[in-house]
């Protein structure tokens, strides 16, 4: 009983990790497609800091769809412990869909609004149907339908002001340093470190919630085109230091304006989840 629930729980955190791992903090460099610590700080080491807003290249996009394959690693070994799949669908300001499958089985299911959450769990024969403080209940902060779209889409997290950041720029990358933006709608504050490349497409997305210091990290590397001209991410590393937890991400299948599966049934034999 006690590994059964710990395996639950492992998969619902990859499903919340997933809802914010494109916002992560605290970034390790192993992935980096660009240059080294060592290599930025002699890019940037003749550049003076510019006060500026970040120059960001957004996905142009009414749907988006992928499909993921997310490896949970031993934080030390930095060996596969378990393995799902995902599958992401979003139609632009409408409707988040997020499928987590095990050997072809669907084990969790949820559907975002910009007013609701539909959440279904298959091993646990549980469900939640109501707002977004089923997040904070569960990741301990507050996020709303705009900053899941943004995340999840590779872009910045929309809302926080100041919307200017301390600027280097590099050969190769711009880092983009911020000790303290606001999201009011949320009474969510942050410290944010960005990193972009020539193409100024985001490769690191550093940030700490500054009240319980919620930590993540974030490296996207691989980039390819997809709707002919536009630039996507096929892969990603996501650790949690607090958690000791490791995620590895391979996406494939990116889906430019082709529709997908959007909804949710819950079973009547399910029971509310408990949030507690």
């Amino acid at each position: 009983m006690k590994n059964k629930r710990k395996r639950n729980n492992s998969y619902k955190l990859v499903l919340f990790l997933l809802i914010v791992c494109f916002s992560g903090c605290k970034t390790k460099q192993k992935l980096s497609p660009t240059a080294s610590k060592e290599e930025i700080k002699k890019e940037t080491a003749a550049t003076v800091p510019k006060t500026m807003k970040p120059q960001i290249t957004s996905l142009d996009y009414e749907w988006l769809s992928y499909r993921m394959n997310v490896s949970i690693l031993d934080y030390t070994t930095k060996k596969e412990t378990q393995n799902v799949s995902a599958f992401y669908v979003n139609r632009k300001d409408s409707v988040i869909y997020i499928a987590l499958n095990k050997f072809l089985v669907e084990i969790a299911r949820v559907v975002l609004t910009p007013d609701s959450v539909k959440y279904v769990e298959h091993f646990g024969s549980t469900y939640y149907s109501g707002d977004y403080s089923f997040f904070n209940k569960l990741i301990g902060f507050n996020v709303n339908f705009k900053l899941i779209q943004a995340i999840f889409a590779g872009d910045d997290i929309p809302d926080f002001e100041p919307n200017t950041f301390l600027t280097e720029a590099g050969d190769t990358t711009t880092v983009y340093k911020s000790d303290l933006r606001k999201n009011k709608q949320l009474n969510l504050s942050v410290s944010q470190e960005m990193k972009t490349n020539l193409q100024h497409k985001i490769i690191e997305n550093n940030i700490t919630e500054i009240q319980k210091q919620t930590s993540l990290s974030a490296q996207y590397v691989d980039f390819v085109t997809v709707d002919k001209s536009q630039l996507f991410f096929q892969q990603a590393e996501i650790s949690v230091p607090s958690e000791k937890l490791l995620l590895g991400l391979k996406l494939k299948d990116i889906k430019i304006n082709i529709p997908g599966p959007t909804s949710v049934n819950i079973p009547k034999k399910y029971k509310l989840m408990d949030l507690k």
